[in-house]
This record gives C-alpha cells, structure tokens and sequence, in this order.
C-alpha cells in the first residue's frame, strides 16, 4: 500500500508545479514536499518573530515605567547629599 494520496489543485497550480519539477529535475512531489517544508519553516519563524516582537515591547514598556518612576524619584524635592 503507498503513502500518499490525491489532492485537488487549480490548472494554475498543477502546471506551476509541473513546470518547476521539469525545471528542477525533480518529480512534482519533491517540489510540492520541498514548498510544504519551506512554507512551515516560513511560519514558524513568523511566529517566533511575533512572539519575541511582544516580549520585547513588554520589556520596553516595564522599562519605561521605571524610568519614570526614577525620574520622579530625582525631582522629589529632596536636596542631594554631598560626600566627602
């Protein structure tokens, strides 16, 4: 019994396809496999940027609030010490 099955794709595709395998010497089931692979690799990496993205401004965002809460910990009022 064989792995694989049929799926059904637009004329478009199917002669997309067929063109890049001829091109690349490979059979049209290495070239969709071949895109398959380097589509979930695409995404995968869109969401670990997304991700990391969202972290990033979190962490901005904390630094932020510390900066200002420094700032109105400068302007206080209180008179600077002097060390000698």
């Amino acid at each position: 019994m064989s792995d694989t099955t049929t799926i059904r794709v637009s004329r478009r595709i199917y002669l997309t396809i067929k063109s890049l395998a001829e091109t690349q010497n490979e059979n049209m089931q290495e070239v969709i496999e071949e895109a398959i692979n380097e589509y979930k690799k695409k995404k995968f990496f869109e969401e670990m940027n997304e991700a990391y993205m969202k972290i990033r401004l979190q962490k901005d965002n904390e630094s932020d609030k510390e900066s200002s809460d420094w700032d109105a910990a400068i302007s206080d009022g209180v008179e600077d010490e002097t060390w000698e």
